[in-house]
């Protein structure tokens, strides 16, 4: 199987340039009959940097990072929402954005794919030419295909690409993001891959079912304009097979370009980005009524964007109930992703929010932070500074999570 020959399967029947954190697009075959395979939760964001260096043309070691102190620039961080119009114009998701940062998002519906919707991001300095991507996902089988199986390499199988399973990262790279999202990338000098192992046990948790599970940083090197540039690439790939047929999935995908050199000295900030972006309970109640609602076989009915609407009010009661759930599983969960972070991201500490009481993971540069009543996050090193003073008075001060 040739990259082109994958590259333009992915393309022409997934759109795959549109199919990120939850979803992917078109018409549906159904010629065999499969076992159920069990599907991975919603993509949260995903966590990042490093901890074991595996074979590539060169290593890097992790980022220093700046001492904490009062020498430090404050930064403040805050919340960007966006809403989804299908879902009735509810907020769907938001992150924190850095002072001066820009941040786009939006909400695709992509109702003939497993992966259901495409929540596309963006946050870029436009000052450091830093920016920050989440990476268009999908879900994958694979089996030999019998006699009259006529589906297409890269076609849709039961709302999964039929692919034939990539377990090289850099080769997955290559075939699903190069052709369309990371073109840049064709003739780059692959630098360093490193394994994240406890984001790699997250999505296996997650999964349920037997499986083996692996999450990379690939960092490329380039040239862009005439100045060197650098681009790093995160995600985790998910393997099971049973009875002969292998479903295979991608998640936790983003990546991160700028000059050379930006990259590491933004590693606190960009983690904290990454790490804040959270879909509203709302929004995920919808987003696993639909996922219901596909397994039940009305993804014409899906597809309308009037009657889409019109039936998410129909099963309003149902998603105030997956709402709580949602809200439960995050309370439950949050000892949990507070480790992760403190272990899978580069360059953040986690502090305790005293107005939700929730953790927060937020850059190690900066010795205090404090937070509003609006969920911004202000970073500061001089201890004697209180942005009560100047401020709204509605400031208070976080403490690190033990």
């Amino acid at each position: 199987m040739t990259r082109g020959v994958v590259a333009a399967a992915l393309t022409a029947a997934a759109l795959l340039a549109a199919a990120c954190s939850h979803g992917s697009p078109q018409g549906a075959t159904t010629r065999l009959t499969v076992p159920a395979t069990t599907t991975p939760p919603v993509s949260e964001p995903s966590v990042a940097p490093p901890t074991t260096l595996v074979d590539a043309p060169t290593t890097t070691a992790p980022a220093p990072q700046p001492s904490a102190g009062s020498d430090v620039t404050p930064i403040r961080f805050t919340p960007n929402w966006f809403v989804d119009p299908m879902s009735n114009g509810i907020s769907a998701f938001s992150v924190l954005v850095p002072d001066g940062w820009q941040a786009t998002g939006s909400v695709q519906w992509l109702p003939f794919w497993s992966r259901l919707a495409f929540v596309q991001t963006r946050v870029a300095d436009p000052v450091s030419g830093v920016t920050i991507d989440w990476l268009p996902i999908q879900d994958f089988m694979w089996f030999t295909p019998p006699a009259g199986f006529d589906v297409p390499i890269g076609g849709n199988y039961q709302g999964k690409a039929y692919v034939a399973p990539i377990t090289d990262p850099a080769e997955f790279v290559r075939q699903f993001w190069v052709p369309n999202d990371l073109a840049e990338l064709l003739n780059a000098q692959l630098v360093s891959i490193v394994e994240i192992p406890i984001i790699a046990e997250e999505f296996a948790a997650r999964f349920g079912g037997p499986a083996q599970a692996a999450a990379y940083r690939l960092r490329y090197s380039y040239m862009l304009d005439g100045q060197a540039w650098e681009r790093d690439v995160q995600f985790a790939l998910l393997f099971s097979t049973l009875n002969g047929i292998t479903s295979w999935y991608v998640n936790f995908a983003h990546t991160v370009s700028g000059p050379q050199g930006q990259l590491d000295a933004h590693a606190g900030v960009v983690s904290t980005v990454v790490a804040s972006r959270l879909s509203t309970t709302e929004w995920e109640a919808n987003f696993r009524l639909v996922q219901q609602l596909f397994v039940q076989g009305i993804q014409q009915q899906m597809a309308d964007t009037v009657a889409f609407g019109e039936l998410l009010e129909q099963y309003h009661a149902e998603s105030r109930a997956l709402q709580q759930q949602v809200t439960d599983e995050r309370w439950a969960s949050q000892d949990r992703q507070a480790v992760i972070a403190r272990e899978g991201l580069g360059g953040v500490t986690t502090y305790i929010d005293p107005t939700t009481n929730s953790p927060v993971q937020l850059p190690a540069t900066w010795d205090i932070y404090w937070v509003n009543e609006h969920g911004e996050y202000l970073a500061v090193g001089d201890p004697n500074f209180d942005p009560n003073t100047l401020d709204d008075g509605t400031w208070e001060i976080l403490v690190e999570a033990p």
